[in-house]
């Protein structure tokens, strides 16, 4: 199936599996609509019904997982925006959440979504066997808790003007981006029964791909414009958020994106090679994230 088939799909069960109550408030489920009928790139979300095709899940749990680890991304991003936050004013082309529905509705819908991506996810892994339940919760918590997406905000909002170096800048990026990005390979890999030696590579690949999307991303900060990136710019600086292209320079933070995604080539490779499997990953690369120019697709 191709990208723009997978992403119809996908965009059309986002608002199929939102949490909405037709009973419930109109002003929240006014919200919910609106937020998950305006989908970005869709990359974590492709990348994990790909991936769980890939070990032969079904079409409704590959969905499930793709809409779930959508959600818990989509949760991140109307969060990250709030005034209390990075005071955005545009996402994905159009106003944010917060900007059209009020605070405290954007604050509302996060929760509704992080409720409705465990629920799908749960849903997803519950007939597993107990130790690939529990690594599949694990996981979970891992990518987006103290140690993954929440510290890596935390981290994000205190770091003022002090961190100056590249590898502070990265551990940052790595616990803000990656979280999801293993998450989307890890858990339908985990789920499909995938051996330790394909958990370890897929762990790398997701590794990779969130520090050159990060440093794409940084870069795409300084130079482009609202219009042109269809969110907010110019916000590190601004608030003295660490930024790797601040750091290293945009030539050199764009040179790191792309020996990153050399190296996500190389693993990629080792495991058709080796008969794995998961071929899939180099095309994925090469039409969906592929770093060039200013910036990676996955927004």
């Amino acid at each position: 199936m191709d990208f723009l088939s997978i992403r119809q799909r996908l965009s059309q069960a986002l608002i199929d599996l939102a949490p909405r109550d037709r009973s419930g408030d109109p002003g929240l489920n006014a919200a919910i609509l609106r937020a998950t009928s305006n989908p970005g790139g869709l990359v974590r979300a492709a990348l994990a019904y790909e991936s769980s095709l890939e070990r032969g899940l079904g079409e409704t749990e590959a969905e499930a997982i793709a809409c779930g680890i959508e959600y818990f991304h989509l949760a991140s991003l109307i969060l990250d925006d709030l005034p209390c936050m990075d005071d955005a004013s545009t996402r994905r082309g159009r106003p944010c959440l917060h900007r059209e529905h009020g605070e405290g509705a954007a604050i509302l819908v996060s929760l509704t979504l992080i409720s409705r991506a465990y629920t799908l996810l749960g849903a997803a892994t519950a007939g597993l066997p107990e130790r690939d339940r529990l690594a599949c919760q694990t996981l979970i918590d891992q990518a987006l808790g103290a140690r993954g997406l929440a510290g890596g905000q935390a981290a994000d909002l205190s770091h003022s003007a002090g961190i100056r170096n590249a590898r502070d800048t990265a551990r940052i990026a790595l616990r803000k981006t990656g979280g999801l990005f293993i998450l989307a390979l890890l858990l339908p890999a985990i789920a499909g029964g995938a051996t330790s030696r394909e958990r370890s590579a897929l762990r790398a690949i997701a590794v990779y791909w969130s520090l050159a999307y990060q440093a794409l991303d940084d870069a795409r900060d300084l130079v482009s414009s609202d219009a042109a990136s269809g969110k907010s710019t110019g916000r590190d600086r601004l608030l003295g958020r660490p930024n790797l292209a601040l750091v290293l320079g945009l030539p050199a933070a764009r040179l790191r994106a792309l020996r990153l995604a050399g190296l996500a080539e190389r693993r990629i490779a080792g495991l058709a090679a080796s008969g794995l499997g998961w071929s899939f990953l180099a095309e994925f690369q090469r039409v969906r994230f592929r770093p060039s120019g200013a910036g990676a697709q996955a927004a």
